[in-house]
């Protein structure tokens, strides 16, 4: 952005003016805000050349022969729509408007129809491979539960269940057994010595 006097007439005497300016940026335009006290709309002027530049200028009458002039270039966006950029002047500012052409996206180019057709078809085999697996644990899930059949290691806990019944019965029929021997063998003893005893007083 540079300042560039114009050529004084003879008979005026310029004072140049280096304006306050804001570039205001945009995803999809710009606007530059240039601030001229004392200008009006037919003292302005913007001008784009062939090489992308925007150059604003212009003068005013001050006194006698003092004038007020101001010259500011600034280069253009490279996706700026030329064409398209408006000037306008209002309450002692000068907007200029510049749209800008904007990159959907990522700004890659569309692939062609072939060659997204393959990743179209792995999708959805695998959506349809999920589908299946689904559809099958949802079938499991709904079906009753089968009665559980006795195989030879349910056979054998029963077996062995009735095996340790089979022996608490027995331990208790044999200390049944030997409590009747035992009371059996003290009668026994009982009864011998009783006729011991008897014999014994028939002799005295």
């Amino acid at each position: 952005m540079d300042a560039k006097p114009q050529t004084a007439p003879a008979d005026r005497s310029y004072t140049d003016l280096n304006p306050v300016f804001d570039w205001v940026r945009g995803e999809t335009s710009d606007d530059i805000l240039i601030h001229l006290p004392g200008f009006k709309s037919d003292q302005v002027r913007v001008q784009i050349d062939s090489h992308g530049t925007l150059r604003t200028s212009g003068e005013r009458p001050l006194d006698g022969k003092q004038w007020s002039r101001f010259w500011k270039d600034f280069r253009l966006p490279d996706n700026c729509k030329v064409n398209d950029v408006r000037a306008k002047f209002d309450d002692e500012m000068l907007q200029v408007h510049i749209p800008k052409m904007v990159v959907r996206g990522n700004g890659a180019l569309p692939q062609p129809a072939d060659a997204r057709e393959p990743q179209s078809k792995e999708k959805a085999a695998n959506k349809q491979e999920i589908e299946d697996n689904k559809s099958v644990d949802e079938k499991k899930a709904a079906q009753p539960a089968s009665p559980k059949k006795m195989t030879a290691d349910n056979r054998g806990d029963q077996s062995g269940g009735l095996s340790s019944i089979y022996m608490g019965l027995s331990q208790a029929r044999k200390t049944l057994l030997m409590n009747v021997a035992v009371a059996f063998l003290v009668l026994f003893v009982l009864g011998l010595y009783l006729k011991y005893k008897f014999t014994k007083t028939e002799t005295s």
